[in-house]
């Protein structure tokens, strides 16, 4: 396993001005979005989970994009 972590993350959440969770990509700066739900609006551990799934996933090194 690669001691580097950060070097895998391609999603990190924000806090909104409202007081919200986000969940977005790095990269592009979109909100990221499972199926057909953006990662909006959601209490901190709901967006910590969604990142940490997303992460998983969706590694940076990875190719692929889900929104």
């Amino acid at each position: 396993m690669d001691g580097n972590k950060a070097t895998h993350l391609r999603y990190a959440r924000r806090i909104e001005k409202n007081g919200t969770w986000t969940v977005f990509d790095i990269f592009t700066g979109h909100t990221a979005d499972v199926g057909r739900r953006l990662t909006a609006g959601m209490e901190m551990r709901d967006a910590e989970e969604i990142m940490g799934v997303l992460n998983y996933i969706h590694p940076a090194n990875d190719q692929g994009t889900i929104h």
